[in-house]
Order: structure tokens, then sequence, then C-alpha cells
């Protein structure tokens, strides 16, 4: 039995095919992302449910997608799947082989995301990789595959632009902004509102412009204080608005509000020049905006968003030949994968024939009491011949089935193997012995 057991982990580690991967996907693509999203906290409950029936398995989870990469170790491992994901099971896809490496290659370069081109999904690829490799369900095939698939997602991001502007409002308000006056270093940047679209704009700032004067209004003052620590920015109450808002060279306006509260009185006093971002809804800044400052609304951010999608669009095609040229490096890799693991296994092999082999030839010179010298070679003889047979058997069974089977050309790229190995090894000897 145990003798089986062994058997059966040796097959199981030993000669994974690419065709072997399978990814099972609930995408906001192709699924209710309500359903989605509802297994973004089962990550645990998924290796539990499915690990036993695996080889190796990563799971990946985010609000927009959950997916299963897995080399199944049995056929019952779709059907845990299902019972898994019960009646959302529907919804799920399967995809096979290089196609499911594919998938996470164009998953982790953004091609998959609602947000073309997004960034964090690569991070998120990252730690469901590394997660799943700390807790010993990732081994050396999904290594290998989320390497290159990480690879990729950080090559389609250089080489390319699919990840360029921004498009979310705050982030696209910051792009629009430095389209008109340039950066900000130097200057003084005044954002008023420190909720989420606040913080964001607040936080691009400071990362692009570190020598910039950030001051940060908000009408809950501690809110501004706990933002104005993450940015090296100043804290101030909203009430405070007249003493900044007339020395800034750009303001950003992010808050929630019935009524404007940056009046046309107070814009009328704001020095020429000055650029003036709204990205509240309802606006936040009175209409109309005096001629002498620029202003930017969600209009004309909205803009800024279209255009930027528009750019990412067309970096697709450059994002899928960068996918296609990994997926070749990918293979080859797996390939030697498969290849250094039978390897080791040759090698064991060889090592334990070898042994057995060393512990009978030490018993027969035991035995020899004279040491005749006859009778040592003939033992050294029989142990020699013996132990080339037995390390030699797989192959010569090997070499009888191929031809049997009517496969001669896997026996000639043999032969030719060793009738190489044998040419190296006779210039060698004549080198030694002249």
């Amino acid at each position: 039995m145990a003798e089986t057991r062994k058997t059966r982990d040796i097959q199981r580690i030993v000669g994974k095919n690419i065709d072997d991967l399978i990814v099972v996907s609930l995408s906001h693509k192709w699924a209710p992302l309500d359903v989605v999203g509802s297994y973004e906290t089962k990550v645990n409950d998924a290796y539990t449910a499915l690990a036993a029936y695996t080889d190796e398995i990563v799971v990946l989870a985010t609000c927009n997608r959950f997916e299963v990469y897995a080399l199944p170790s049995s056929p019952r491992f779709i059907d845990k799947v299902n019972e898994f994901l019960g009646e959302n099971a529907k919804y799920a896809r399967i995809i096979r082989g290089v196609d499911a490496a594919r998938h996470l290659f164009r998953v982790a370069s953004g091609l998959e995301s609602a947000v073309i081109g997004e960034n964090e999904v690569l991070g998120q690829v990252s730690r469901a990789y590394e997660y799943a490799r700390n807790l010993g369900y990732a081994g050396k095939y999904m290594s290998v595959l989320f390497h290159y698939a990480i690879k990729t997602g950080k090559l389609a991001r250089t080489k390319t632009m699919i990840n360029c502007g921004n498009i979310g409002a705050p982030g696209a308000a910051v792009h629009a902004a430095e389209r008109v006056i340039g950066g900000f270093d130097g200057r003084t940047v005044l954002v008023i509102g420190a909720g989420e679209a606040g913080s964001i704009i607040a936080k691009l700032v400071r990362q692009r412009y570190p020598s910039a004067r950030l001051i940060i209004l908000n009408r809950t003052y501690e809110r501004a204080v706990a933002l104005a620590k993450k940015v090296q920015g100043e804290a101030h109450r909203l009430d405070e608005l007249e003493d900044y808002l007339y020395n800034a060279d750009v303001v950003f306006v992010a808050v929630t509000v019935e009524e404007p509260i940056i009046k046309h009185s107070q814009l009328e006093k704001i020095r020429q020049g000055v650029l003036i971002v709204d990205v509240s809804n309802p606006p936040a800044v009175e209409h109309p905006v005096p001629s002498h400052l620029g202003y930017i609304g969600l209009s004309g951010i909205e803009k800024v968003v279209k255009e930027t999608i528009e750019r990412r669009l067309k970096e697709i095609p450059k994002v899928e030949s960068i996918i296609e040229e990994q997926l070749k490096v990918f293979e080859k890799a797996w390939k030697r994968r498969t290849a250094d693991e039978a390897i080791t296994l040759f090698m064991n092999y060889a090592s334990h024939v070898a042994q057995e082999e060393l512990d009978e030839l030490t018993t027969r010179l035991r035995n020899i009491t004279n040491k005749d010298s006859d009778e040592l070679e003939g033992v050294l003889q029989d142990f020699t011949q013996s132990l080339i047979k037995k390390l030699l058997r797989p192959l010569i069974l090997y070499a009888h089935e191929v031809s049997v089977n009517g496969s001669p050309e896997l026996l000639g790229e043999l032969v030719k193997k060793f009738q190489n190995e044998l040419k190296k090894r006779y210039i060698i000897s004549m080198r030694h012995k002249s």
C-alpha cells in the first residue's frame, strides 16, 4: 500500500503539462458584481474546500473577480468548485492550459479590469500568490506562472501607456490641473475637503511634488489634521477659507454641499492666473467664474477622463503583443521546470540503484579471502555489468516501446544524443592520453 502511494506521489510531482493548468473565474465581465464581491472574504474557505483536490492552487479575490488557479490532482476538482460556488456556479467560466495563463497575464496587465490599465490589480495578483506560497498551497509550477504574470504586468506598464493618466475624477482633476499650469513644485496647493476625493487629490499632489506647500481645509478639523499628517501638509478649519484662498496658486474643491462655499465675491478677490478645480457635485464654486481665473469643473474633468480612456484603449494591441511574447518565454520555463523535476527523479533512481549495487559489491568483496586478482576482477566485472543494466533498464524498455509503437524518430533522436556524448568523451580521452 505504501509503495502504491509513493508511486502516486511521484506521478503528481513529475511531468505536469501546461494543459493541466485550469482557472475557474467569476469576473465582473460575466457575473453580477454583488455575486463576485460576496466571495472576496472567502479565500480561506476556498482553500479549505479545494486544496485537497489539487497539487497546487492560488485563489485571487478582489471586488471585481474571484478566480481559482489550480493544477488538479483529482477528477472531482470541478465538482468541488461547483459545490463551493453553489448556485453561483452558473456564472463561472473554466479556462484551461495556455489560455488560462494568457488570462492571468491579461489580468495582471490590467486588460481584464473594469477600469482598463488600472495599477491596483498587479499588487493584488502578487499578494494572492505570496499568500498561497507562504501557506504551502503554491509550489514550483505556480511560482513559474505567477512570476511571468507579474513580470508581464510590469512590462505592460513600463513599455506602454496602458496606465497613463487617471480615470477617477480626483486623479483626473490633478492631471487636468497639471496640463494647465504645469507642475506644483514650489507652489501653494489648497485642497478643500478631506473626504475620499480630497484625500486622493492631496496624496497624488504630494507623491508627485515633494516641495509643494499643501494646505488642507475641512469642516471637521480632526479629519483635516489626519490627512495633513499623511501628506506632510498643513491642516486648517473651513471657516479659515479666506486666510488661505487668496495666497494659493491652485485650489482643489472636493466637498458635498447644497450651496457653493466659494462665492462670486471671493472669486473676484483672487489674483489673476490662479486655477480652481471643482470636483464637487453639485458645484461648490459659484458661477459665473471671473475670466481672470482658470477654472475646471466636472465637465472638463470628464473630458480628460474620456481622452485618457481613449489613449489607454489604443495601447491594448501593444500590451497584447507583450503578453504573447511573455507567454512563449513562460511556456519554455514551464517545460524546463518539468524537465528539472524529471532529471531529479532520474538522479534519485540512479543513486538508489548504485547504492544497492555497492552494498552487494561490498558483501562479495568481504567473501574473497585470498584477494585473488582474477576473482576480484570477475566480481568487479559483474558489478559493472549489473549496474549498467539496472541504470539503463527504463531506457531499454522505452526504446523497445517506441519501436513497437511505430515511433522510430524518437529512438533516433535518443541515439544521436548518445552518439554525440560518446564522441565528446572520446575526444577528451584522446587529449588526456596525449
